[in-house]
């Protein structure tokens, strides 16, 4: 499936010490499967430390997952009403080290081949890796992209150029950077992405 808009970004995470954080509300969706941390310093969590999930102050072991971007926890089966979740973890700061326009994303999921004589003549196929890549283009401002080929980095590729916060978000390497300069022109840098986990779809 592919995706398209006009402008996106890229955050890195800075050189402060994740910061712990602990017990911190959410507010979950009218599904009440979807719960996200409310305070905005929390939204980027460490994936490199534990996160643990309370519902009614009753740690959670299982039936979720959490997404280290946006500050989610996503709940296999819906809670009650009256469930309150608070997580707690480390949180990390992120700056923006630059923008881009007209960017693409592609995304894929491998599958695997499980044809056999009692197919009857027909492929079979099985689900395998998911991922995704991206393209985009830029005005040139100095190397810090290029500087960091095949380091991971998030990527926020926003769908208009309003007040919207629809966006696409996730963690990718720079897999490629080609800097040109036509005659009479700006410096122009198209960059290549290759997605590392999910990509997910945020509102906020």
């Amino acid at each position: 499936m592919a995706i398209s808009g006009k402008v996106g970004a890229v955050f890195l995470q800075t050189e402060d010490e994740p910061a712990v954080f602990v017990k911190e509300t959410t507010v979950g969706n009218a599904e009440r499967t979807i719960y996200t941390i409310e305070n905005d310093a929390c939204r980027y969590l460490d994936k490199h430390s534990p996160i643990s999930v309370f519902v009614n102050d009753i740690a959670a072991n299982t039936g979720y997952l959490v997404e280290h971007l946006g500050g989610v926890v996503r709940f296999t089966s819906a809670l009650d009403e009256e469930d309150e979740v608070t997580v707690s973890g480390k949180s990390i700061k992120v700056d923006q080290a630059g923008g881009f326009f007209n960017w693409s994303a592609e995304l894929a999921a491998d599958t695997v081949d499980i044809t056999t004589f009692e197919s009857e003549g027909w492929k079979e196929h099985l689900p395998a890796v998911k991922g995704f890549t991206a393209s985009a283009e830029s005005y040139w401002a100095d190397g810090r992209l290029s500087e960091r080929l095949a380091q991971e980095l998030i990527v926020a590729l926003y769908l208009d150029t309003g007040s919207s916060k629809r966006r696409y978000e996730g963690y990718a390497l720079i897999a490629g950077d080609s800097i040109e300069l036509a005659v009479d022109d700006v410096v122009s840098e198209s960059i290549e992405f290759e997605g590392s986990g999910n990509l997910y779809y945020r509102e906020d």
